[in-house]
């Protein structure tokens, strides 16, 4: 009876050997290959970016797209009246804070700049202020559009506006 005992044993350990192997073979790991950048982490053999990096290995800076001119104009409710004015934007990098860039000439003032930062891929909140003014808001860009919605604080007075143009070539 041991011998017998013993030769089942032997042929259930192969089969369970023999089966992890094949078992193994044909699940690869998909993400043995792939090197994510940046904090990214592999996922069914594709990167998932941490906020503020994107490219197919996390490889590039999201800020980066909004690093240029923009021209375009405000709708701003200010004493229940409308003002609208036309001004460009520009956004320069911040080189030792990947998540953050600045925004310059904004509401159409060279003086006035505000600090951005990333949320997402594609948006960013702001914050700034310039003799007793202060602003707040977020920014998307999408398709080459950028848009703008803001909060202008002047002592007691307080307006809200929107921002929308475009990229200069």
């Amino acid at each position: 009876m041991k011998p017998i005992r013993s030769v089942l044993l032997g042929v259930f350990l192969i089969l369970v050997t023999f089966s992890s192997v094949l078992y193994t073979a044909c699940h690869k790991d998909k993400c043995n290959n792939v090197t994510c950048l940046n904090l990214g982490v592999c996922d069914g053999g594709s990167c998932l970016c941490d906020i503020g990096y994107e490219g197919s290995r996390c490889e590039l800076l999201s800020r980066d797209k909004f690093v240029a001119t923009f021209n375009g104009h405000d709708l701003c409710n200010i004493n229940d009246t409308n003002r609208y004015h036309q001004y460009s934007i520009t956004f320069l990098a911040i080189a030792a804070k990947p998540l953050e860039f600045e925004m310059t000439d904004f509401i159409g003032n060279m003086q006035d700049s505000a600090i951005c930062t990333m949320q997402s891929n594609d948006s960013f909140i702001f914050s700034g202020s310039n003799n007793g003014t202060t602003y707040n808001g977020y920014g998307t860009l999408r398709l080459d559009t950028l848009k703008l919605s803001y909060k202008v604080q002047i002592d007691t007075n307080a307006y809200t506006c929107q921002w929308i143009g475009g990229s200069l070539w």
